[in-house]
C-alpha cells in the first residue's frame, strides 16, 4: 500500500509517503537560498508530496533566525524556485504557515490583532498559490501561536476566542475558511495536536472534535502529530521514546472523519509503515528526520532495495538540536545535509589514501574519500570497526546508535575501501608509509584523575564493554552523559548507584530533551545524585566527599570514573607534515556528530 496512488484534497499522490515539514535555518532573511533548494530537491525524489517547514506569515511569527518566510510578495520569485525544484521530481509541493513567538499569549492581543493574524495566513496561502505550490499546511501544533489558542492551560481570553472548544479554536477555523473563502479549490492540510501530553491542556478527546470541526470548514486532510515545547519528546522523539508513540491517537482520529490522516513521528520501519496502512490507521506516512538521513528512502523503497534504507536513529543531535541553536540542518548519519552539491564532486586524480583509526571519524572519511574516487585503505588496530560508537550502543534506550556502525560498514564495502582490522600502526610505520596521504583518527581515551583511593577504579568505557564492578554499592564520579548513562545501566543491573558531579548541575551539554527523560529514569531506579560534590577520599569501603562546606560519607564497594576523554595524542609529533591529516577526537573530543562530518570534509580538499 505504500505504494499505491493515493489524493489529498485535489491533489493525486503517486504513493502514500509524504515529507513532513522540518525548520531547516537554510533561507537567509526569510528568502530562499540556493542550498535550501537542493536541500528539499535532494528529497523530493520519489516522495508523493513534500510539505516545505514553517513558513512565517509575519515577522512577529518569526522564530528561527534563518527561517524561511512567506510575509511578502517580494519572496515568491524565490518560493517559486524551491517549488519547480520539487515538481521536477514528480512529487507535489506544499509549505507550511506558521506563527510562532514563546514571547506572547493569547491574551497579549486585542481581537482586531487577531483578526489581522487570521489575514497573514490567508496573504501567505495567496502567495503560495502563485509561487505555484500545490496546496499549504497550517500548522496547528506543537504549542506554536495558535496551538497556544487550542490550549486550555495557555488560552486564558474571556472573549469568543477563550473558554469553549468552540471558542480556543475560533481563531484556527477562521483562518482555516478565509483561505479557503479566497482559495476554494485551493489543498489545505491541518497539523494538529492529538495530545499536548500537559496537565489539563488540549487532549485527544478535544482533538478528535477538533478534527470534525476542520473537516466541516474544508480541510483537505489532518497532519497528527502532539507535544508543546515542554513535551516535544512527543513530536520529535529521541531514542528513549518507544517508536509509534502517537498511533494510538492517530487512529482516534482516522476513525472520527472521513478525510485522509497522515500519520508522523517515528513511525518504525516500512513494515511498520505497510501496517498502518493496511489496518487504516493512517492513510499517509509522514516522514522528516527520516528523510533528511536518507533523502532516497523512497527511491530505494521503490526499487526494491528496502534493506539499504538507512533508518534515522532518532539521536536528535544534529537536526532538531541545530536548528533551536540557530544553526543550518545536519544529521549524524547524513553530513552532506544542506550542502549537497559540495558532495557531489568526484576527483580526476585518484590518489592512495591511507586511514588510521576505524572510529567514526576514520570510517566517514573513508568513506567520502573513496567516493570520490581515492583508492583507500583502513587501519584499525582492534578487531571490530566503529570505535567508541561500539560503547555508546550499549546503555539503555541507545541500541539505534549501532546503525551508525552498520551503515558506514555497509558504505565502505560499497565504495570498496581496503579494510584491515587487528593491524596497530606504529609511529615508525607513519614514517614509513609510500601514501599520498595519511588521516589520523585515532580517536580519544579516558582523562585521568588524581585520586586518592585504595579501590582501583574503573572507567565507564570499561564498565560499559562488559567489566561489570562486584558489589551493590557503586560510586560514578562524574555526571555528564557517559556517567548518567553508565548510572542507568548499572542501576537496572540491581547495583545502587551515587553519582558524583563537581558542577552544580549534571547532564553539561545534554540535548535538553533527552536529559529530561534520562533523569527522570535514573529518578525512577533509585540513582543517587550528588551535585557541587568534590570527592576527597576513597578508604575502607568509604568514600568521603564534599559539598560545599560540609562533608559527607558514604559506602562503597567499586569506583567507576566518567571524567571525559582527552585526544590520543600519540601521533602528535606529525601535526605540520602536509601529508598527513589529524580529525576527530585525537584532534579535538567532541561528539560523533562532529567527528562524521570532519570525516566527510576531509573528501572536500583532499
Amino acid at each position: 500500500m505504500l505504494l499505491k496512488e493515493g489524493k489529498i484534497g485535489g491533489l493525486h499522490l503517486k504513493n502514500r509517503i509524504v515529507m513532513l515539514p522540518t525548520v531547516t535555518n537554510l533561507s537567509k532573511d526569510g528568502y530562499v537560498t540556493e542550498k535550501e533548494i537542493e536541500y528539499y530537491r535532494r528529497r523530493s525524489r520519489s516522495v508523493a508530496l513534500v510539505i516545505v517547514g514553517a513558513s512565517f506569515v509575519n515577522p512577529l511569527g518569526k522564530f528561527f533566525p534563518n527561517q524561511i518566510g512567506i510575509d511578502t510578495d517580494d519572496k515568491i520569485e524565490g518560493l517559486s524556485k524551491l517549488a519547480e525544484a520539487i515538481h521536477q521530481n514528480g512529487a507535489k509541493a506544499a509549505i507550511q504557515l506558521a506563527m510562532h513567538n514563546p514571547k506572547y499569549k493569547p491574551t497579549d492581543f486585542p481581537k482586531e490583532k487577531i483578526k489581522n493574524f487570521v489575514k497573514d495566513f490567508v496573504r501567505g496561502a495567496i502567495r503560495a498559490k502563485k509561487a505555484d505550490f500545490d496546496a499549504v499546511e497550517l500548522h496547528f501544533a506543537h504549542g506554536w501561536f495558535v496551538s497556544q489558542f487550542l490550549s486550555p492551560n495557555t488560552n486564558k481570553r474571556e472573549d469568543e476566542y477563550g473558554g469553549s472548544l468552540e471558542g480556543r479554536a475560533r481563531f484556527a477555523v477562521e483562518i482555516l475558511k478565509e483561505i479557503k473563502d479566497a482559495l476554494p479549490d485551493f489543498t489545505v492540510i491541518c497539523r494538529i495536536n492529538g495530545d499536548d501530553f500537559t496537565d489539563g491542556g488540549f487532549n485527544i478527546k478535544e482533538s478528535i472534535e477538533f478534527a470534525k470541526i476542520l473537516e466541516k470548514n474544508g480541510a483537505s486532510a489532518i497532519d497528527v502529530s502532539s507535544g508543546v515545547s515542554s513535551t516535544s519528546e512527543y513530536h520529535i522523539s529521541p531514542m528513549g521514546i518507544e517508536d509509534r508513540p502517537l498511533l494510538p491517537f492517530t487512529k482516534k482520529i482516522k476513525e472520527s472523519i472521513s478525510i485522509p490522516v497522515i500519520a508522523a513521528n517515528k513511525l518504525g520501519d516500512v513494515y511498520d509503515w505497510e501496517r498502518i496502512l493496511e489496518e487504516r490507521i493512517a492513510d499517509f506516512i509522514g516522514i522528516a528526520r527520516g528523510l533528511i538521513g536518507d533523502p532516497d528512502l523512497a527511491e530505494k523503497l521503490i526499487k526494491g532495495e528496502e534493506t539499504d534504507i538507512r533508518y534515522c536513529i532518532h539521536c536528535n543531535q544534529a537536526c532538531i538540536a541545530y536548528i533551536q541553536k540557530g544553526l543550518s540542518v545536519s544529521c549524524m548519519i547524513n553530513p552532506e545535509v544542506g550542502r549537497e552539491r559540495e558532495f557531489e564532486v568526484k576527483t580526476d586524480k585518484p590518489l592512495n589514501i591511507a586511514v588510521i583509526g576505524g572510529g567514526p571519524a576514520g570510517m566517514s572519511a573513508a568513506k567520502y574519500l573513496a567516493r570520490k574516487g581515492h583508492n583507500v585503505t583502513l587501519f584499525e588496530k582492534e578487531n571490530r570497526l566503529g570505535g567508541q560508537l561500539n560503547v555508546a550502543q550499549i546503555p539503555p534506550h541507545k541500541q539505534e546508535i549501532g546503525r551508525v556502525i552498520e551503515y558506514l560498514k555497509r558504505d565502505l564495502e560499497k565504495y570498496n575501501v581496503k579494510i584491515n582490522l587487528n593491524t596497530k600502526i606504529s609511529l615508525r610505520d607513519i614514517k614509513e608509509m609510500q601514501y599520498d596521504k595519511i588521516i589520523i583518527a585515532t580517536g580519544s581515551k579516558p582523562a585521568k584523575m588524581n585520586l586518592d583511593t585504595d579501590i582501583a577504579p574503573l572507567t565507564a568505557i570499561e564498565v560499559l564493554e562488559g567489566n561489570i564492578p562486584e558489589g551493590k554499592n557503586i560510586a560514578i564520579i562524574g555526571g555528564g552523559l557517559t556517567g548518567l548513562e553508565t548510572a542507568e545501566y548499572l542501576a537496572e543491573k540491581g547495583k545502587k548507584v551515587t553519582v558524583f558531579e563537581i558542577r552544580s548541575e549534571v547532564g553539561e551539554g545534554i540535548y535538553p530533551m533527552v536529559k529530561k527523560l534520562l533523569l527522570q529514569r535514573l529518578e525512577n531506579l533509585k540513582v543517587n545524585i550528588v551535585t557541587d560534590a568534590e570527592v576527597k577520599d576513597i578508604s575502607k569501603g568509604k568514600l568521603m566527599y564534599k559539598v560545599k562546606d560540609r562533608f559527607d560519607v558514604i559506602e562503597v564497594e567499586a569506583v567507576v570514573l566518567a571524567v571525559g576523554n582527552v585526544p590520543d595524542e600519540e601521533f602528535s609529533e606529525l601535526k605540520g607534515d602536509e601529508r598527513i591529516y589529524f580529525i576527530g577526537d585525537c584532534k579535538e573530543v567532541a561528539s560523533a556528530v562532529e567527528a562524521i562530518r570532519e570525516g566527510a570534509e576531509v573528501s572536500l580538499f583532499i
